[in-house]
């Protein structure tokens, strides 16, 4: 059976760009706002340097050109690719010239022009606004006047990878057709629901669920927001496929908040949690479709916290609970840490950047585990003894604050996710900070 659910993910993972229904990695409010939201904005942004960008043509790559200070693009056309096949944007880098050199003296406000091309970007093609993007800032160095500056290349280059459909999807369905299942109209809704809508997945979420047979009695807490709904739907699938084994007893679907602005999201507080049971089948299946359409997250940080609170609050008598997460997001309510008492099971979902050390650092904390791909990692504590762990040939230490971090720097990809280890600052000082409950009541 699982070979065959192989094929049915390795399948649906190939979709068009045009129709990718991941979470936004800016929001608009944020690129009109930009001086304000500086932190926000560039914390999604790695910052790299190098003498002189190349304009030489790049497979899979294409330039955006705006010229010197400006924001509008001389070409527009170059995008969408001429691409045979479906395709899929995996990085966007904004292209500047690093002149001066002290950035006290630029004469163009940096924040407003970064911001304006971004947005530029976006109103070009809104599926380039995405957590599934890596996003980078490149500075060119090799000028000492304005002149040269202006002979240097300023712009956005988007770089896109090719995806290969390997299987036709009549043959899915023939499969499922003798998949011996106790319930083949759930799993075909299942599948219907990843193809139609051709979500991201990776097989990753299925393939743990289906080797740790130690788990029972459990309780899936999905991160049910735009990025993760087919990697969510693969907990769904596995449980649709093995209704006879009664080791998922109950779903519980949270996306951040339903249609909550960003800046009224308060910690502890931010709802957007459904709770399903799975005696029927059918009710996660309703319950995903529900949840969806309540909202896919706004922003990228989670309440992960807040969600496995309300779990352990709602379903105490629980045995294993298991949080699949995205890994490509940041936990926003962390500091909510010491109100967890049970083991979380961490099962991540795009990891091709590495791990993000939050989810590591939850896991070793809660005294739980942390799976991905083919890696499970057990017994945290214990290999914690030594003062440090090392996870898929990267090594984590603890610094002072007692979080494991990567001790080589240029291995954390995550870093823009550090702030959420301490709560947020006060926007405004003199108003009360709602301090939330370890145990929320509804």
């Amino acid at each position: 059976m699982l070979s065959r659910v192989f094929i049915v993910i390795l399948i649906l993972s190939s979709f068009d760009h045009s129709i990718c229904l991941a979470q936004q990695a800016f929001e608009l409010e944020a690129l009109q706002s930009p001086n304000r939201y500086k932190s926000n904005i560039e914390g999604q942004l790695k910052i790299i340097e190098t003498a002189v960008f190349s304009e030489e043509p790049s497979e899979n790559k294409v330039l955006l050109e705006n010229g010197y200070a400006k924001y509008e693009f001389k070409n527009p056309d170059a995008w969408p690719p001429d691409q045979i096949g479906t395709y899929r944007p995996v990085a966007v880098r904004v292209i500047f010239t690093k002149y001066p050199r002290d950035s006290a003296f630029w004469l163009t406000d940096y924040q407003w022009l970064l911001s304006k091309r971004l947005t530029a970007l976006f109103e070009l093609d809104s599926n380039l606004n995405s957590t599934a993007i890596e996003y980078s800032i490149l500075l060119q160095t090799d000028c000492d006047n304005e002149f040269e500056t202006m002979q240097l290349f300023h712009g956005i280059e988007v770089s896109y990878e090719p995806i290969k459909e390997t299987i036709d999807v009549t043959e899915i369905d023939a499969d499922l057709s003798n998949t011996q299942t106790k319930n083949p109209l759930a799993v075909r809704k299942v599948t219907q629901f990843m193809r139609r809508d051709r979500y991201t997945m990776d097989s990753a979420v299925f393939s743990v669920l289906d080797r740790n047979t130690q788990w029972n009695n459990a309780v899936v807490v999905l991160d049910w927001t735009g990025s993760m709904y087919g990697h969510g739907a693969e907990a769904i699938l596995w449980q649709a496929l093995n209704e006879e084994q009664n080791r998922i007893r109950h779903c519980v679907f949270f996306n951040d908040g339903d249609r909550t602005k960003t800046r009224k999201k308060t910690i502890g507080y931010t709802k957007g949690i459904y709770f399903s049971e799975t005696a029927s089948i059918t009710d996660p299946i309703k319950m995903m479709r529900r949840v969806q359409h309540k909202g896919n997250g706004g922003d990228s940080p989670e309440n992960d916290l807040e969600a496995l609170i309300a779990t352990i609050n709602k379903l105490p008598e629980s045995q294993d609970i298991i949080l699949v997460a995205d890994n490509a997001s940041c936990i926003r309510d962390f500091v909510l840490l010491q109100c967890l008492n049970r083991p979380i099971h961490v099962v991540l979902c795009r990891t091709k950047n590495g791990i993000n050390p939050q989810y590591i650092n939850l896991a070793w904390k809660t005294g739980g585990s942390l799976h991905f791909n083919d890696i499970d990692v057990h017994d945290l504590s214990e290999k914690m003894k030594f003062g440090s762990l090392d996870i898929n040939g990267t090594k984590y230490v603890l610094t002072l604050n007692d979080v494991l971090q990567p001790v080589d720097r240029s291995d954390h990809f995550f870093a823009h996710c550090d702030r959420y280890y301490t709560y947020p600052k006060r926007l405004n000082r003199s108003k009360r900070r709602k301090e939330p409950e370890c145990y929320f009541q509804d």
